[in-house]
């Protein structure tokens, strides 16, 4: 693993490259997508056991933080959903250019979120042909309405940011969402699609998934399956799914 950095607009960000140790191909790489509020570590390590599985499994994989988030620098206030979708067009690019990455043959994994980046990528980069989405979510201005009080839409009237669970989110983020159609990126990409779902999640609930499913994408429930995978048996499950899916599409060695 190397740590790179590299700019997205004015903002200098940081991240971390996978590669296998004793490969001399070009390998096909994955960028992982953080969700809202979330790091490169992802809830319960998941981003870094994800990364490191993709390894094992013969594939280069980059992970980062968005401006303001983790070890990048910038200010959380000014996170929008263009934003954060510039900060992955960066990494991806960052990503395409690794020495022993095969630039023809990229994938993205994207959590909540960073599922709906991660389908706005694929429909702009023929190259991303493999998308596996994590509690994806499919209505963003509807899913994060929820996530906020009349309390916290009131401090952004009048202070411009709301004080989030310890996040100061900037009152630009939620106007931002209506220009995300992640459904209708998901319809204009070509990328094989894998959504995986818990059955109980309450904050980006089952029926995201199943309107990915309606869209043309391939679904794996997780029975009780919360948002954050909260349970190791799941991770595991994640992780399995995620890595058989890279290595069926294409054709890689298990």
């Amino acid at each position: 693993m190397s740590e790179v950095q590299f700019r997205a607009g004015k903002n200098l960000l940081r991240g971390h490259f996978h590669y296998p140790a004793t490969s001399v191909a070009q390998l096909p790489g994955v960028l992982i997508i953080p969700g809202f509020a979330d790091t490169a570590v992802g809830p319960h390590n998941m981003h870094c056991a994800l990364a490191r599985a993709l390894t094992e499994a013969g594939l280069a994989v980059l992970r980062f933080d968005y401006h303001g988030q983790g070890e990048s620098e910038g200010d959380f206030r000014d996170f929008t959903a263009q934003s954060g979708l510039g900060d992955a067009r960066a990494a991806l690019e960052v990503l395409r250019m690794q020495a022993g990455v095969d630039a023809k043959r990229l994938g993205a994994i994207g959590f909540s979120l960073g599922a709906a980046l991660a389908c706005s990528l694929a429909a702009e980069v023929a190259s991303v042909q493999v998308l596996t989405l994590l509690a994806p979510v499919a209505y963003p201005q509807s899913v994060f309405r929820t996530f906020f009080s009349p309390q916290h839409l009131e401090q952004a009237e009048l202070y411009g940011w709301m004080d989030w669970h310890g996040w100061a989110v900037g009152g630009e983020y939620l106007p931002s969402l209506s220009t995300l159609e992640p459904l209708k990126a998901l319809k204009c990409a070509q990328a094989a699609t894998l959504v995986m779902q818990g059955t109980e999640d309450i904050e980006v609930l089952p029926e995201n998934g199943e309107a990915y499913a309606a869209h043309g994408a391939s679904i794996h429930w997780l029975k009780g399956g919360d948002h954050q995978f909260s349970s190791v048996y799941l991770q595991e499950e994640i992780i399995q799914k995620t890595v058989s899916w890279f290595q069926a599409h294409w054709k890689l060695p298990k």
